[in-house]
């Protein structure tokens, strides 16, 4: 019987790099390391994966206590294809099951983030500095493949960084059917209320911290621009393409007036934390091309979102551009962009991590998402 691994373990499992699964080495069978010696000395386990691993039990007499083990239980039936097999020894549940099941643990605006995560183009996987010594010397020594679909971005330095672009691991419409599974279940219908804000299709943590202080309704912290669209591929007219030199470019976040009739094109700029050297509108010559296309263009830092006077500036400017008009929020609004704020910027490559009793700010924040969807 193969361990079913879960919660963190699973979401951490899902952040490798395939070209870090391939460096590692299979768990041992439960049935032949019954006291988990051999488990305790795996790499797979020990470095890439980390103690206590997190498993998923069906039944209660399956419940055991080894020290390097952590068991969830899950009652009743499991979600349609949310069990997967891997070259590793083991099982792991689907990255949809995986959230739901980490979903005890974290807050609303937590899940969020790592349905985000889940459902963009990108994964934050900090690696031990041993296994990205591996993994160097085998891509070097041509041991595995560079074309595994997953690069890792640079940093403004030029060196690798903790983000990787990938394909998204989960679609809108898995995402939907998934909830209809689970729509009955403990913590179902906090689940499918959260999944409706998820920005599909992000390209980093920037983007997705972007996304939601503009477009979570200002019930929820953020500012309430509705149809944002993220990543939207644009084709360039002959006078556009003239000035750029290339047939398309890709918009980071693109946010339409009412009527439609006014754009704002957002680039969000800083390889250290957006990762897509030469896409977007990297130069001025792209977003003069835009701008002969007639897209207004704001290019948007870091410190500009994380700084609320920058961002609340930022903010009107889009307004003006779009022809609407700018209201300034009420005390309730402001106490639900402070609450916004504690916890959307965090360190990505400690998302989901469970870390002992959770603080009762964190407690008051479970519900917020459920609570303002439902009225």
């Amino acid at each position: 019987m193969k361990d079913l691994l879960c919660d963190i373990s699973a979401f951490r499992y899902w952040r490798l790099p395939p070209q870090v699964r391939a460096l590692c080495p299979p768990l041992p069978r439960p049935e032949e390391d019954r006291q988990r010696y051999d488990l305790a000395r795996n790499p797979t386990a020990a470095v890439a994966l980390g103690f206590p691993l997190y498993t998923l039990v069906r039944t209660r007499n399956k419940r055991t206590c080894p020290a390097s083990i952590r068991q969830r239980l899950f009652l009743g039936e499991l979600p349609r294809e949310s069990v997967l097999e891997t070259e590793h020894g083991f099982l792991v549940t689907s990255p949809l099951l995986t959230t739901f099941i980490m979903s005890r643990h974290l807050t609303d605006l937590q899940l969020l983030l790592v349905l985000a995560e889940m459902c963009g183009l990108f994964a934050v996987c900090a690696l031990p500095a041993a296994l990205e010594a591996e993994l160097s010397r085998a891509i070097d020594s041509g041991a595995i493949s560079t074309t595994f679909g997953w690069v890792c971005c640079p940093s403004e330095d030029g060196i690798a960084s903790n983000l990787w672009r990938r394909d998204a691991l989960v679609l809108g419409g898995d995402l939907d059917r998934f909830c209809s599974d689970v729509c009955g279940m403990r913590c179902g219908n906090r689940f499918m209320a959260v999944s409706q804000l998820v920005p599909l299709g992000a390209a980093s943590p920037f983007e997705v911290e972007a996304y939601l202080l503009l477009g979570l309704p200002r019930a929820l912290g953020g500012e309430g621009f509705c149809g944002i669209e993220l990543n939207v591929e644009v084709m360039l007219n002959t006078s556009a393409r003239a000035i750029v030199e290339k047939s398309r470019v890709y918009i980071d976040l693109l946010l339409s007036s009412p009527d439609g009739r006014r754009q704002v094109a957002i680039e969000c700029q800083g390889k250290a934390s957006h990762g897509r050297a030469g896409d977007g509108l990297r130069d001025a010559d792209r977003m003069t091309a835009l701008q002969a296309m007639g897209y207004d263009v704001l290019l948007l830092t870091h410190r500009q979102i994380s700084d609320e006077d920058r961002f609340r500036a930022i903010v009107k400017a889009i307004c003006r551009m779009l022809d609407a008009e700018y209201r300034d929020k009420s005390s309730d609004e402001q106490r639900a962009e402070t609450l916004l704020r504690s916890e959307l910027f965090v360190d990505w490559t400690k998302l989901g991590v469970i870390d002992g009793k959770m603080p009762a700010r964190h407690k008051m924040a479970r519900s917020w998402t459920a609570a303002v969807l439902s009225e």
